[in-house]
């Protein structure tokens, strides 16, 4: 009986044995799987997180150099706004010079007009006077 009740002890023995390695591989597999979860999940933000870090170094690049180009275009375009100053100075002063001509010009036509409308009285009391 000895040898009977020592088989079913190691046979209960080594049935505990056994449900303690299965609990035991499922808790060292559910351990694992939540470590590498874990990874998983990290690596996952960690990518997320380079690549909103590598699109704000394009996008800061980018809009530093539109600054840059449009900070040209500016000292270009105030360039032309002063050329454009002067030309219109220019165009003034012009104007203004051929403005004070046309007057002059007025003047000494009016001028010409009395004389021509004097003279043209003069020749008609000739005429009348050499008529009579």
């Amino acid at each position: 009986m000895d040898g009977d009740q020592l088989v079913k002890n190691l046979k209960i023995v080594a049935i505990m044995a056994l449900i303690i390695g299965v609990l035991g591989a499922v808790l060292y597999l559910v351990y694992g799987f939540t470590i590498i979860w874990q990874a998983m999940a990290a690596g996952i933000i960690t990518g997320f997180l380079s690549l909103i870090v590598i699109l704000f170094i394009v996008l800061s690049i980018y809009l530093w150099i539109k600054n840059l180009l449009l900070k040209k275009d500016l000292k270009h375009a105030k360039v032309e706004l002063n050329k454009y100053k002067i030309e219109l100075k220019k165009s003034k002063t012009e104007l203004e010079k051929s403005k004070t001509e046309l007057e002059k010009s007025k003047t000494e036509l009016e001028k010409s007009k009395t004389e021509l409308e004097k003279s043209k009285t003069e020749l008609k009391k000739k005429v009348k006077s050499n008529e009579y």
